[in-house]
């Protein structure tokens, strides 16, 4: 009897052995976090140039220092969030897939794409919506994959959709802002007016709400608007930038003309951003 618990002892000993070296030297393999089903091989992260090509209009972006800027038609700040958005565009996961040579592109609106995204070198060819599922076919050489339509209804909407929304980003280093009634200028640490009466804190929010505030809305400049006023705005990176208020009721509008643009804004803001002298009460 003992001979045999020792030899059941000594062949557990043995085992505790074994598989502690195959632990050492062989240790489990982490899974692959890779998505294969995938459009593209690029990041996200890795992205750092966009072309969107439409009907109406060509828009080109690059990215520097982890910011987006708009480069055509126009140069302006881009919206951040909105840009990189349209980028996980690269990581969109197919739901089928189809070699192109198997298919008439004309039959999934391939022939004649209703948009073409370039992400760095890579470009992608927007065809029809199938209408099941809210899905829309891709092609991105060598094959069309259907996928779900969430970057064309963005891509859609233009140029307003990816423009910064607001009206003078901080970094321009805003120095001056002129309008009718006001002229505000940045002195020794704080915004003074021509008015001793204004309290530098009021025009110092006033200010920031030209910096953060963000518009509802970003439209072509209407030039059937009369404008109500000149707005100017200094600044150290961009020089002087000129603004007509187009409108207060029903809306705030205000144009910038030379970027053919107009921010529209609720009219309950004007305090914000278009006066310091609040009505008592």
């Amino acid at each position: 009897m003992f001979s045999k618990r020792w030899l059941i002892n000594y062949l557990l000993i043995t085992l505790i052995i074994i598989f502690t070296w195959i632990g050492k030297n062989y240790p489990p393999q982490q899974p692959q976090m890779d998505n294969g089903n995938a459009i593209t091989r690029l990041k996200a992260q890795d992205i750092n140039s966009i072309k969107i090509e439409t009907a109406d209009s060509i828009v080109q972006l690059s990215k520097q220092g982890g910011s987006w800027t708009i480069n055509s038609p126009i140069q302006w700040f881009a919206n951040n969030i909105a840009v990189e958005r349209l980028a996980t565009l690269a990581t969109l996961e197919a739901r089928s897939q189809i070699a192109r040579s198997e298919i008439d592109l004309s039959t999934l609106g391939l022939s004649l794409p209703k948009a073409v995204v370039t992400l760095n070198q890579q470009s992608i060819y927007f065809g029809d919506s199938n209408r099941i599922g809210n899905r829309r076919y891709l092609l991105v050489e060598p094959n069309i994959y259907l996928v779900d339509d969430i970057h064309y209804p963005f891509i859609s909407q233009g140029l307003g959709a990816l423009l910064d929304r607001r009206l003078l980003p901080a970094s321009l280093q805003l120095d001056g802002l002129q309008m009718s009634g006001l002229s505000l200028r940045y002195q020794q640490g704080q915004w003074v007016s021509d008015n001793p009466e204004h309290d530098p804190e009021a025009l110092k929010q006033l200010v920031n709400q030209w910096q953060t505030k963000q518009a509802s809305s970003i439209k072509p400049y209407d030039v059937s608007l009369t404008p109500l006023q000149k707005i100017t705005a200094n600044t150290k990176t961009s020089g002087p930038i000129e603004f007509y208020l187009l409108s207060i009721k029903p809306e705030i509008i205000i144009a910038r003309p030379d970027l053919n643009l107009q921010y529209h804004f609720p009219d309950h803001q004007y305090y914000e951003l278009l006066s310091v002298d609040k009505p008592a009460g």
